[in-house]
C-alpha cells in the first residue's frame, strides 16, 4: 500500500468519526468546497457544502443518534471503499451500506456515491425544495 492509499483510509475513519460525532465537522474538515455528494439509491446530487449541509441538518432532525460502524474499507489510488453498518432509531436493527469516497490531493472528498437503504425516513424529502 503506498502513501496516498494510507492516508485516504486514514482520511475515511476521520469522516467515520466526525459522521458520528459532529456532523458540521464532517461536512467541513471531510469534504471539499466543490464536492459532490451522491445518493445512488434515491438517484440524487447534492453539490457543494451548503447542499451537503442542508441533508445533514435534515437527517439530524429526524435521528440525531444514528451511528456508523466502519466494517471493512480497501483503498485504491485516490478512492476508498467502505462497507458500513448503520443504526438508526435507538432500538432497530442496523443496517448495511457501502461508501465510496475519492479523494483530492489535499485528502479531502470530492465524490461521495453513497449506496443505504433511509429506515427512519430521513432524507426522503429533498432539502433544497
Amino acid at each position: 500500500m503506498g502513501a496516498r492509499e494510507a492516508r485516504n483510509l486514514e482520511r475515511a475513519r476521520h469522516w467515520e468519526w466526525t459522521w458520528n460525532n459532529d456532523v458540521m465537522r464532517m461536512v467541513d474538515e471531510c469534504y471539499a468546497e466543490d464536492c459532490e455528494v451522491s445518493d445512488m439509491l434515491l438517484a440524487r446530487t447534492f453539490h457543494g457544502r451548503a447542499e451537503l449541509r442542508l441533508i445533514e441538518e435534515q437527517m439530524m432532525d429526524v435521528d440525531a443518534s444514528r451511528r456508523m460502524t466502519v466494517t471493512k474499507m480497501v483503498a485504491s489510488g485516490d478512492t476508498v471503499a467502505l462497507e458500513v453498518d448503520l443504526q438508526w432509531d435507538e432500538g432497530r436493527a442496523p443496517v448495511a451500506g457501502a461508501a465510496f469516497l475519492t479523494f483530492d490531493d489535499d485528502g479531502m472528498i470530492v465524490s461521495d456515491h453513497s449506496y443505504s437503504v433511509d429506515p427512519v425516513g430521513a432524507a426522503e424529502r429533498d432539502p433544497r425544495d
